[in-house]
């Protein structure tokens, strides 16, 4: 569950060297599959789960989405991955390995985590970013992986530090800004002592 409650502020965070440490396997009871044409509506059913787009119809989120990524689908397929249950074929969580535009160049950015509140803190999402991770090593070899996120994603945060996400004082890319010593203090009220520590000491400029 997002808890909305907390203060948005624009973090962006950057691996530099992954740290396969944090690597997991799926379950014998979960799958992971890559996207097809037609399962937008798949998306927008995980995303709606998981507590994102709140206000909006499934419809609306659909529409995001098509505008968003639908015009790269032979990309999409290679880069956006669902996780879904074996016996019941219910999609429980979804991540994209996409790109993003800095300065002159593209760069690997992981997009939409996210896992259905009915099956939090499984270890699911560790699942899909291990997955995402995989794919970045195949396709972008050696480029540093960034993604945007908020405070209120601070058990993601925690998450994305272990596989060697670290927070960027400074840097960005594409239109997001850097929020990062108002995003520190809200992260410092929620986060347990150790998590936010190694937080603080692992940025980066």
């Amino acid at each position: 569950m997002i808890d909305k409650t907390i203060a948005y502020k624009s973090i962006i965070m950057r691996c530099d060297r992954i740290d396969k440490s944090a690597y997991t396997e799926p379950d014998f009871g979960v799958e992971i599959v890559f996207f097809k044409q037609g399962m937008e509506s798949v998306w927008a059913e995980v995303q709606k789960g998981a507590g994102e787009f709140a206000e909006c119809t499934e419809e609306e989120i659909v529409s995001y989405f098509t505008k968003r990524f639908g015009t790269a689908q032979q990309e999409l397929e290679q880069r956006c991955i669902f996780l879904k249950e074996k016996k019941t074929g219910v999609y429980i969580g979804t991540c994209i390995a996409w790109f993003e535009p800095k300065g002159e160049e593209n760069v690997p950015v992981l997009h939409w985590l996210a896992v259905k509140d009915a099956y939090a803190n499984r270890g699911y999402a560790r699942v899909l970013v291990t997955e995402v991770m995989n794919i970045f090593e195949k396709s972008n070899s050696g480029q540093k992986i960034y993604l945007h996120t908020q405070p209120c994603s601070y058990k993601a945060i925690k998450l994305y530090n272990d596989f060697g996400f670290c927070m960027t004082k400074t840097d960005t890319y594409g239109t997001a800004v850097n929020e990062y010593i108002e995003a520190m203090a809200i992260l410092e009220k929620y986060m347990t002592d150790e998590s936010y520590k190694k937080l603080l000491q692992t940025s980066v400029l």
